[in-house]
């Protein structure tokens, strides 16, 4: 391990040291790790879709119909009809004009805060957002300000005195993960509107269980099209 050996063995010593466990089955209720058959209580395969028969015959199908992969990235030649037709059915569900998908939900939060963010520009984040929402604002280069868990008049002040920026987002967690709690969406599509700030809401945990049709928690609050970007995951309540 040369010059990481001290660090390995500190992660160690902290009970921090984290090894991959090698699964020998196919997801589901029951797994098979070293050999063991176990009880998988860690999986976000809540409904048992991974081995459905219907969804292993759509995907037989699809790898029939395009191939083991597209061959390259989207922008050369890799943007196949079936990417579009997801996007569709997500932005359908979501109730927005458009989608776009990433390889996962932290790359997706990586990928927006870079693009939509840069110099001159600030960032205001609830103080318990995702672990990709904070690595996205370092890598965005605006300024980051840190406003209180859900203290949507701590972010009145942030706004007021932050009127020099170019462009102002304000990002959030619609359902946080940790608490289960809701973000204060209403309210922060009112100071989004009154401040001129691009408001982002990461919906991770709020599709597909909140709203009447499972839209999230814009529809949850009947906020639809009132959110200017929102980030989901199929890796949640869709996977």
């Amino acid at each position: 391990m040369g010059i990481f050996h001290q660090d390995v063995i500190q992660l160690e010593e902290a009970g921090l040291y984290r090894q991959l466990k090698e699964l020998r089955s196919q997801t589901g209720p029951k797994v098979i790790v070293d050999g063991k058959k176990l009880l998988m209580l860690a999986s976000n395969d809540y409904l048992g879709y991974c081995s459905h028969p219907a969804i292993k015959q759509a995907a037989q199908k699809a790898l029939h119909t395009w191939g083991a992969g597209s061959g390259s990235s989207r922008l050369i030649s890799g943007n196949t009809a079936i990417f579009r037709d997801l996007e569709k059915k997500i932005a359908q569900l979501k109730g927005t004009e458009d989608a776009l998908v990433f390889s996962t939900g932290y790359m997706a939060n990586m990928g927006l805060l870079t693009a939509v963010a840069e110099k001159g520009d600030v960032i205001y984040s609830d103080a318990l957002n995702h672990a990709s929402i904070i690595d996205g604002c370092r890598l965005s280069r605006a300024q980051v300000e840190i406003f209180p868990h859900r203290d949507t008049d701590a972010l009145e002040t942030l706004l007021e005195k932050g009127k020099q920026f170019r462009r102002r987002f304000i990002i959030t967690d619609g359902v946080f993960s940790m608490d289960g709690d809701l973000a204060p969406l209403p309210r922060l599509t009112e100071l989004a509107t009154a401040y001129s700030a691009q408001l982002i809401v990461d919906d991770a945990h709020g599709t597909g269980v909140l709203g009447s049709h499972g839209g999230g928690t814009a529809q949850h609050f009947a906020l639809e099209g009132q959110v200017d970007i929102i980030m989901g995951t199929m890796g949640k309540a869709l996977g």
